[in-house]
């Protein structure tokens, strides 16, 4: 049987490229390996492959204002740059004890945008994932020249107080985004502000205590008003709004941007369509996978992609999509979202710090695709 490989990275231990290459070295070179992203980090470089375009850099700021070199894609003959909104605002530029979202600023990622312009880009696509903010995008706007006007003045660049903000300025914005159209690519979509928003949802992972969560996600309900009285645009729970800390929406709102998952995006640039011609098993995975997979995350664009294509055959075609991971929650729920197995690559014992051994995860990544290759299938 010849299986698809669409496997996200294993966050800690493995990267996609390396998962991917431990199963693909149990099958015989029985397989096809397509390089996914859900548009987090590794977006861009991925496209950038795919489409044999050039990478090009600039000195931006990371999250806390320090300067970094970030690098950023060129494709399609130039004409579309491709972002990662982790290359200058991510969470992998901090250490632990640095994680603070009241302080971090996407104001890096707006120099990266700023300097694809330079380029004259005719389109930006911005990967949303993996942002160390939840400033509401408001450093991203202001590295583009849009001021926020709070009781004291004008916001200064790169400050996160969104409490204070009263109103946006755009008489100083960049002229020219008018010439160029921005479009978002999400990971999981979550809304702007609320339960299961943008701060209650991930500032925690960025830092964020309960009391933190409780500020962040008040002032992100006012910046939302804000956002929507300037635009006339719905922002609270438009697809991919609260993304990377609500860089989603601010992008949606004040630059009209369009939002697409981004899993997707690279599975058609990847090929997914033709691979899918010739297989009729797909293997996909990440390192937790949870209720938090279901809201569009790598293995569950895979599974919505096998299964469009399969309506697209007629129905008379089922493709066997596997879901493999470090660590398994919500079994019953994955598997009743249509993934036909489910399975921990890890013995029942394992410990963490086992687990996130690179040489074990591999090793225990070949076992469990070699027992699927067998056929001894069983859940885990």
């Amino acid at each position: 049987m010849k299986a698809i490989l669409a496997i996200d990275s294993f966050k800690g231990c493995l990267t996609s490229a390396q998962a991917e290459q431990a199963a693909f070295s149990v099958l015989d070179g029985n397989s096809i390996s397509i390089p996914v992203s859900d548009g987090g980090e590794g977006f861009a470089g991925i496209i950038t492959d795919l489409l044999s375009g050039a990478t090009r850099t600039a000195i931006v700021s990371d999250p806390l204002g320090r300067r970094i070199e970030a690098a950023f894609g060129l494709v399609r003959n130039g004409r579309i740059a491709v972002i990662d909104t982790a290359a200058a605002s991510g969470i992998g530029l901090l250490s632990r004890s640095e994680y603070n979202p009241l302080v971090a600023s996407s104001y890096g990622t707006g120099q990266l945008i700023s300097r694809a312009l330079d380029e004259e880009v005719e389109e930006i696509w911005l990967g949303l994932g993996g942002s160390a903010t939840n400033d509401g995008g408001t450093g991203l706007l202001q590295a583009l020249g849009y001021r926020f006007e709070t009781p004291k003045g004008v916001l200064e660049p790169g400050r996160t107080v969104l409490g204070n903000i009263l109103k946006i300025d755009s008489s100083r914005r960049d002229n020219r985004l008018q010439n160029c159209r921005v479009t978002g690519f999400y990971d999981v979509s979550v809304p702007f502000f609320g339960a299961g928003g943008a701060a209650r949802m991930f500032a925690p992972q960025k830092g964020a205590g309960p009391e933190m969560v409780d500020a962040l996600d008040s002032w992100m309900a006012r910046l939302c008003s804000i956002y929507s009285a300037f635009s006339g645009r719905e922002i609270r729970n438009a697809p991919g709004s609260g993304s990377a800390g609500g860089i989603g929406g601010a992008i949606r709102a004040v630059l009209g941007a369009a939002m697409s998952p981004g899993i997707g995006h690279v599975l058609d640039i990847a090929g997914m369509d033709r691979a899918l011609e010739t297989c009729d098993l797909v293997i996909t995975g990440e390192g937790h996978a949870d209720d938090q997979t279901l809201r569009g995350k790598v293995p569950m664009g895979v599974l919505e992609y096998a299964r469009r294509y399969d309506a697209a055959c007629g129905g008379g075609r089922h493709t066997k999509v596997i879901l493999v991971a470090g660590q398994v929650s919500d079994r019953e729920r994955l598997l009743e979202a249509g993934f036909d197995a489910v399975y921990s690559i890890n013995p029942p014992g394992t410990t963490l710090a086992e687990a996130l051994d690179p040489a074990t995860a591999a090793a225990n990544l070949r076992a469990t695709v070699a027992r699927l290759a067998s056929g001894a299938d069983r859940q885990a």
